[in-house]
């Protein structure tokens, strides 16, 4: 699980992101995942009560297009955030730009995935940030 501090409960801040990535191409797209971010520069030119960020928020999203049992998409679910600790080792995350909103979506494909291919997937779109001029960088 996930400390506190990261997870993604605001309601309008879940919306600020997620409505900004539909309208302003801040999204990435692959066969397994679709991943929706917002840096704090951009959540707190959009809002007038600036939220503290310290920590990236993150949120995990599997809906019942995936799977309808709850069981299968609790597991994707589960993989899904062992695969982001994994990652967010990688990352760089004292920096102050590299906060923001980052929501990840499974798209059915993810269904038939491994780990390993979960994990390679957020390692891709996690670099395609780093290189649309986002602040995520590699170690």
């Amino acid at each position: 699980m996930l400390p506190k501090a990261e997870r993604l409960k605001e309601k309008s801040l879940f919306n600020i992101a997620f409505n900004t990535g539909k309208r302003k191409k801040q999204r990435l797209n692959s066969s397994l995942l679709s991943l929706y971010y917002l840096f704090k520069k951009d959540i707190n030119r959009l809002t007038r009560s600036g939220f503290k960020l310290l920590y990236p928020k993150v949120a995990f999203i599997v809906g019942i297009r995936v799977d309808k049992k709850a069981n299968k998409r609790n597991l994707i679910k589960r993989r899904m955030r062992a695969a982001y600790k994994m990652l967010k080792k990688e990352l760089v995350t004292q920096n102050e730009n590299s906060t923001g909103v980052f929501i990840w979506i499974a798209n059915p494909g993810i269904k038939e995935a491994t780990f390993q291919q979960i994990r390679q997937t957020m390692s891709v779109l996690i670099s395609k940030i780093a290189g649309s001029g986002g602040s995520f960088s590699r170690t």
